[in-house]
């Protein structure tokens, strides 16, 4: 019993620890915005109290999703256009018992055709423009402000580590090629948004009020579906109480 007492003291006696010490007033003190570049880059990282990823790293995370579909999309259709050309080329001879044979065989190859370029150019795709839009909102993040040398440095790093493994003259056309392509996309997003009126902030917090709605009107049907569900089969077991009678389980052993 003293030993129990002893190791709940400290936790309750006010001459060990002071009372309400961790507590903030968030009214009258409300939590100051990261000043420096790196606290910026620091709460772009890190996950509120609900453990939600940051409006920057939902940015991110859409775009290498959309650039992996886009990627399958392009991949598969190209990929699959080859598969029929090639099949039909190599086919003139091949004696089919029937038309639907041949046209089976050309829509299974093709078909395997299409899943393999959508699976080999959708990963890549979606890898690069991750590190992209990784590399050019950290550094838009650090200085508060999105420039066209984010997006240009961005895509030459990019661009080089793409081609990295080929040898140092295809890292140099790589970066110079990611450099070309990102400052024609740069000057596009600039001019985008110089001509609305916005600004990356303002687009990314817009996508993740987007992602927030979605989940809202989710779990409200959810809910509601739940509630529906549920909710005769509730009235019928009230119903059978009110009849029988509640009854322990020693009475019904």
């Amino acid at each position: 019993m003293l030993l129990r007492l002893v190791r709940v003291s400290p936790s309750f006696i006010p001459i060990f620890t002071k009372r309400f010490e961790n507590d903030t007033n968030t009214l009258e003190h409300p939590p100051s915005a990261p000043k420096t570049g790196w606290d910026r880059v620091k709460a772009m990282y890190s996950t509120d109290e609900y453990g939600e990823r940051s409006a920057e790293l939902h940015s991110v995370v859409q775009s290498s999703l959309c650039g992996a579909f886009i990627g399958a999309c392009m991949g598969g259709f190209v990929s699959s256009r080859q598969a029929y050309l090639y099949f039909i080329e190599n086919n003139q001879a091949t004696i089919f018992k029937t038309t639907m044979q041949a046209k089976k065989r050309l829509q299974d190859y093709v078909t395997l055709k299409f899943a393999k370029g959508a699976y080999t150019w959708g990963w890549k795709l979606g890898i690069f423009t991750g590190i992209f839009s990784l590399l050019a909102t950290t550094v838009s993040v650090y200085n508060d402000e999105t420039r066209l040398t984010d997006f240009i440095g961005a895509g030459t790093i990019t661009g080089g580590m793409c081609r990295v493994h080929l040898g140092l003259a295809a890292t140099v056309v790589g970066a110079g090629l990611g450099a070309v392509l990102s400052t024609i996309s740069g000057l596009a997003i600039l001019g985008i948004l110089k001509v609305s009126g916005f600004s990356m902030n303002d687009v990314r917090k817009a996508l993740y009020s987007v992602k927030e709605a979605r989940h809202d009107q989710f779990n409200q049907a959810l809910e509601k579906s739940s509630t529906i569900k549920n909710d005769n089969l509730t009235q019928h077991h009230d119903s059978l109480v009110k009849e029988k009678g509640e009854e322990k389980i020693a009475e019904i052993q």
